[in-house]
């Protein structure tokens, strides 16, 4: 057994919190930026569908603006946000430690609230589209 003074450094919470957020920070950079050159290509090829001939790019746009804002992705972000919560809450009562389940616990009324609250809206939207499509 080696002397304490000589032992491996245990990596402390702080230590692991920041490793996360910058494997985060990389991850979530790394996704904008193929967002963006995504963007990019598409505004160069309206541009160049645009000089070419502007008549067969009426339906091109018109296209685009059906798709509309967003991909609806507020289905699956509330339910990964539910899901992150309702892990939280498990891992806390796996642990046992009282300290940890009502931190554990705490911290999961964030992603819980905004995933239902998602969850709410995406009802409340489904539901007014269904009464007016019935008028």
């Amino acid at each position: 057994m080696p002397p304490p003074d000589i032992a491996e450094p245990q990596q402390t919470l702080g230590q692991l919190i920041l490793l996360v957020a910058v494997f985060s920070a990389v991850v979530l950079a790394f996704i904008n930026l193929m967002r963006l050159i995504g963007s990019a290509m598409l505004h160069r090829t309206i541009r160049r569908a645009l000089d070419k001939d502007p008549s067969r790019a009426a339906p091109l746009i018109e296209r685009l603006a059906a798709a509309g804002p967003g991909n609806g992705d507020d289905g699956r972000l509330s339910t990964i946000l539910v899901a992150i919560g309702i892990a939280m809450i498990a891992a806390s009562v796996v642990i046992g430690d009282p300290s940890w389940m009502h931190d554990g616990i705490a911290a999961a009324l964030f992603p819980l609230i905004v995933g239902t609250a998602l969850w709410l809206r995406l009802y409340l939207l489904e539901r007014a589209r269904r009464r007016g499509s019935e008028q």
